[in-house]
């Protein structure tokens, strides 16, 4: 019986690794490159050998005023995909936050003109707008 368990027990474990077992491909890196400097400004990048190309580069802006320094990067990557498509992002990363662009990545649709006409002279009329009622103020 114990013989039998055993037995079950082993068929069960190679049953579910084997399953799950994938093996991996060594892809290697057929260029790299690091600069860093003191002052906080930054290049890097690399390329593997299956297509894959990284590159960024970077600087601390208003460096060496605390109060507004900004780290500021931008650079690129690109690959293919699983259907063999050439995918390409381009990015900035500053104060304004990250932001990147590609053909791929979804875009909303254009505002209509009536509402961007709306914005418009919202804008031009500051005096227009109410203040903000007390009950509301430092909440």
């Amino acid at each position: 019986m114990k013989l039998f368990i055993a037995l079950s027990a082993l068929l069960v474990v190679a049953a579910a690794g084997g399953e799950h077992y994938v093996e991996h491909k060594h892809i290697p890196i057929v260029h790299s490159e690091l600069i860093q400097s003191n002052d906080g400004n930054f290049k890097y990048g690399y390329e593997s050998g299956n297509g894959i190309v990284v590159q960024e580069e970077g600087h601390v802006k208003n460096f060496g005023s605390k109060d507004h320094e900004a780290n500021v990067a931008h650079g690129s990557y690109s690959y293919i995909d699983p259907h063999g498509v050439p995918v390409s992002v381009s990015y900035v990363a500053d104060e304004n936050g990250f932001q990147a662009h590609g053909s791929h990545i979804p875009t909303p649709p254009p505002l209509p003109k009536e509402l961007v006409e709306a914005y418009a002279k919202a804008g031009s009329h500051p005096e227009a707008h109410h203040e903000e009622p007390e009950i509301y103020k430092g909440h």
